[in-house]
């Protein structure tokens, strides 16, 4: 019966260790991502389609999911999300309906960062 619960215990502490290196290996990958996007990445204006607030807070921001909809050069319209930590400020500013700037990949443009700044011509 010692040998069964052994077992067991090893089985669930070797399934929680894949768990937790799966996630930090999304989590790396993602990071990335996100900073090839940010030096490589083609700027263009977005709609705000939705905010969805998720339940992980910090001590003053709340981590949301914005959906955004643009258009790339190729006039291509798109539609993805991008997480991001957000405070109150920020949660009106970026309400659904308004607008705001992002970055996306020219290889796979659902790949986005928030970029928030005007745009220049050559971004």
């Amino acid at each position: 019966m010692a040998n069964i619960l052994h077992g067991v215990a090893l089985l669930c502490i070797a399934i929680v260790v894949i768990f937790l290196i799966y996630k930090v290996t999304r989590w790396i990958r993602q990071l990335f991502i996100e900073a090839h996007v940010m030096k490589h990445g083609i700027g263009a204006n977005a709609d705000i389609i939705a905010l969805k607030r998720t339940n992980w807070m910090d001590r003053r921001s709340v981590y949301c999911e914005l959906v955004l909809r643009f258009r790339t050069r190729e006039g291509q319209v798109v539609q993805a999300s991008a997480f991001q930590f957000l405070d109150s400020r920020e949660i009106v500013r970026f309400a659904e309906g308004n607008g705001t700037t992002v970055k996306y990949s020219p290889q796979n443009p659902k790949h986005i960062v928030l970029y928030d700044r005007p745009l220049i011509l050559g971004d």
